[in-house]
């Protein structure tokens, strides 16, 4: 590898190479947190001591257990890609590198499932939108459209506890611009399952198709920029919510999935069964659901123990009448 040459450049590279545009995607994020970690190390250099030390720091965050597989595989990934550019540096060995990442990971393969959870305050992003003021005039056209859009689309990421893929691929149709407060998705594995909208996010979806009109494109979400009416992004949807994430001082893990979880947490707690929450995420095994929520609802736990549950007083008087 080049002295000269910064990892951040080559992290760029590797990542202008992937074709697909989601995969792309998942690995940037993933190569961000690296370069914070290096940032925070005060080093620039692929070493194993700093592989061994992002593997330890990645399962320090608030990092879902599948997150940190997935950015330790994207390192892995990107290891090989830079062996086959000779991009690594003067003396190291990928084989002992993947193999020492691969112990470390079968180290924490029993680690138990770390549930995310999201800001308590995360419904204040969307109120942050709604409370935007919409520019006016033809030179604000363009933003204009942009705010009702992203009003549109937070309002549908709290309704609907989608993933942002989901969300990002419906049209206007399933919808009727909308008018109908369901639809009809196809979701992780290749499943159909529903997406259901609130009164408020139907009235946000309204108020944004209203505006653009007939524009030609089918897609609900759609660029008002650089690319006018083509689909969204995954990049410029993630984009939306942490901006206004960072404008309002919330945690830095909040991202379009946080929706998911708040909401999921937040229906358990009101005393939906989960099985109902299962269908409402789109989880083809309640296994899935049980393992990431099931030990969140606390506060229906609360509700039931004040209401069946008996002091040691009332216990003992309880015995009394019993012998009597």
């Amino acid at each position: 590898m080049s002295e000269s040459e910064p990892l951040k450049d080559i992290f760029d590279r590797y990542l202008s190479q992937i074709p697909n545009e989601r995969t792309r995607h998942t690995y940037r994020w993933a190569l961000e947190s690296f370069t914070r970690y290096l940032d925070g190390s005060g080093t620039d250099a692929l070493t194993m001591a700093n592989l061994r030390g992002f593997y330890n720091w990645l399962n320090n965050q608030e990092y879902s257990w599948h997150t940190v597989e997935t950015y330790v595989a994207t390192v892995r990934h990107l290891l090989k890609w830079m062996d086959a550019e000779d991009l690594l540096p003067d003396g190291f060995r990928l084989t002992k590198a993947l193999n020492m990442l691969s112990i470390i990971r079968g180290n924490h393969a029993g680690t138990k499932y770390r549930h995310r959870r999201p800001d308590p305050d995360l419904p204040q992003l969307v109120s942050y939108y709604d409370d935007l003021p919409l520019p006016e005039g033809e030179q604000g056209q363009v933003g204009r459209m942009t705010l009702l859009r992203n009003r549109a689309l937070v309002h549908t990421l709290y309704a609907s506890g989608g993933r942002i893929s989901e969300v990002l691929a419906m049209t206007r149709d399933m919808v009727m611009d909308g008018r109908l407060d369901e639809a009809h998705v196809i979701g992780k594995g290749g499943y159909t399952h529903v997406i259901f909208l609130t009164p408020e996010a139907m009235r946000a979806i309204r108020a944004y198709c209203k505006e653009r009109g007939e524009d030609g494109s089918k897609w609900l979400f759609v660029s008002h920029g650089r690319g006018k009416g083509k689909q969204l992004g995954r990049g410029t949807g993630w984009r939306v919510v942490k901006d206004a994430a960072e404008a309002l001082d919330l945690h830095k893990s909040t991202s379009p999935h946080s929706f998911r979880h708040f909401r999921a947490t937040q229906l358990l707690n009101e005393g939906m069964p989960l099985e109902s929450v299962q269908a409402y995420l789109g989880h083809q095994d309640i296994a899935t659901t049980r393992k990431i929520y099931a030990h969140t609802r606390t506060a229906v736990l609360k509700d039931q123990l004040a209401t069946f549950g008996r002091s040691h007083t009332e216990a003992i008087e309880d015995a009394k009448r019993q012998g009597a």
